[in-house]
């Protein structure tokens, strides 16, 4: 059987839309008369040939006969059969078209699809087979494709059609909600109390088998700690009509609670906005930028290189000694000049003074050796070292030393634990005393004894001086 598959028009008149499936209709039913003409006509020579075989007395003949006679007993099936019986392929139809709904095209819900198209045939013509034969009407897409893919002559019932297109998309089934999921809904912080009932709401209608009295008593759960849970918890409502009532209020409460928040937020702009004018027209000048604060280096001496910074600091950088220091480009900056240290512009890597100080640091650890110059002498000094006076220095070191000595008293020394020689003694014997313990032990005793051992004072005589010794000899 051919048959013609109709279109979407979404442009066109509904009665052109009726005109067109009533051909459909008309067109399927003379094919169907036409298959029952042939049907007709193979039966008839059937039997003339069943007359002319049974004149016959050959036995074999007789078989022949019985044989083709069986293997012609059910009618020829046709390969245009839709995959309907074909007593529900020749019911008549009604003369009006059936109703247009939504079809399906595989993507959605069968079940709901299959609801949507018995309650439209409720008020149309409730008969099994006009509902077989008006489904493919409600098709499109991949489910009309999967509709004339079934085998012929394989389904007797609309309820036999309904279970195959149930199984075949199964997959698109909505799952029931449940009670769970209206317990576990929770407001979010930030989410208007509007918003969040909406959704409340809706869950709630999904869920079946529970009360309305579940429904109450979940939704101070849900909501998020504050003035509107608080007040559902002292007093719940009894109905729902109640509950929409009370939380219709709160939602006035917060919408106007936002609206004035963002009326004063907006005068407020408004009155900044008109102080910033009024400042800007008072005074013209550009404000003054800040002075550059003044470079203080970290080192007197910095050990000279024999690469450039950028140089070093590449290799730094591969040795994981030292990270690239990240800032902002400061305003009115050198585009030309681009600084790898801080990934900035405005100075280069080699002008960074960051990068001198961390560099000298590292060099000073004992890092980067390879670039300092060897033969450069020691003498040399900055010039703030040369200033200095020898005073200065020698108090300066010896502040230093006490400062050593200071740590070196506070916090405990660390010895090296690989021995740096050996020295053999003897102990015992004659030289420890005797050799006895006891000894031994008189002789540790008096080592330990301390003696006061009386000094003798020396004594000098007195120098006595005269008068002639004050007489000075005559030069004459």
């Amino acid at each position: 059987m051919v048959t013609t598959r109709s279109r979407d028009g979404n442009n066109t008149d509904p009665m052109e839309q009726m005109r067109r499936l009533q051909d459909q209709l008309e067109r399927q039913n003379q094919l169907i008369l036409q298959q029952q003409e042939a049907y007709l006509k193979i039966t008839e020579e059937l039997k003339q040939l069943k007359e002319k075989q049974r004149d016959a007395t050959d036995d074999h003949s007789r078989n022949d006969d019985e044989d083709h006679t069986a293997q012609n007993r059910e009618p020829p099936r046709s390969p245009n059969l839709l995959p309907f019986t074909e007593a529900i392929m020749q019911a008549p139809m009604p003369d009006r078209p059936p109703p247009q709904i939504e079809k399906f095209d595989g993507t959605t819900d069968p079940e709901h699809h299959l609801r949507s198209f018995l309650d439209s045939m409720a008020f149309y013509f409730n008969d099994d087979p006009v509902k077989c034969r008006a489904f493919s009407l409600s098709l499109k897409g991949e489910a009309l494709e999967w509709y004339y893919a079934l085998p012929p002559n394989s389904n007797d019932s609309f309820r036999t059609f309904a279970g195959l297109l149930k199984r075949q998309y199964v997959s698109n089934r909505k799952e029931a909600t449940t009670a769970a999921e209206l317990v576990n809904l929770r407001q979010e912080k930030d989410e208007p109390l509007r918003k969040f009932m909406h959704r409340y709401t809706e869950v709630a209608r999904r869920v079946k088998g529970v009360s309305h009295e579940f429904i109450i008593t979940s939704l101070p759960n849900c909501l998020k700690p504050g003035y509107v849970s608080e007040s559902l918890y002292a007093k719940l409502p009894k109905t729902m009509e109640e509950l929409q009532e009370k939380m219709n209020k709160f939602i006035k409460m917060e919408d106007q609670r936002h609206f004035r928040r963002k009326t004063d937020a907006a005068t407020a702009e408004t009155k900044q906005e008109g102080r910033r004018s009024r400042d800007k027209n008072r005074n013209h000048k550009p404000p003054q930028k800040p002075a550059p604060t003044p470079y203080n280096p970290q080192y007197n001496r910095y050990a000279p290189l024999t690469a450039s910074r950028e140089k070093v600091f590449e290799k730094a950088l591969q040795a994981n000694l030292i990270a690239a220091a990240r800032r902002g480009t400061p305003d009115a900056a050198d585009g030309a000049k681009v600084c790898r240290y801080h990934g900035n512009q405005g100075h280069t890597t080699e002008e960074c003074r960051a990068l001198k100080d961390r560099i000298e640091k590292l060099i000073r650890e004992g890092h980067l050796q390879e670039f300092v110059r060897t033969d450069v002498r020691r003498r040399d000094r900055s010039p703030k070292e040369t200033r200095r006076s020898p005073e200065y220095t020698r108090r300066n070191s010896e502040r230093s030393r006490d400062q050593h000595r200071k740590h070196s008293r506070s916090r405990p020394q660390k010895r090296d634990p690989t021995p740096r020689g050996r020295i053999d003694t003897i102990s015992g014997g004659f030289a420890g005393g005797g050799a006895s313990s006891s000894a031994r032990k008189r002789h540790a005793r008096s080592l330990r004894s301390v003696h006061n051992i009386a000094r003798n004072p020396l004594s000098m005589s007195d120098i006595i001086f005269t008068d002639e010794d004050f007489h000075a000899p005559d030069p004459d």
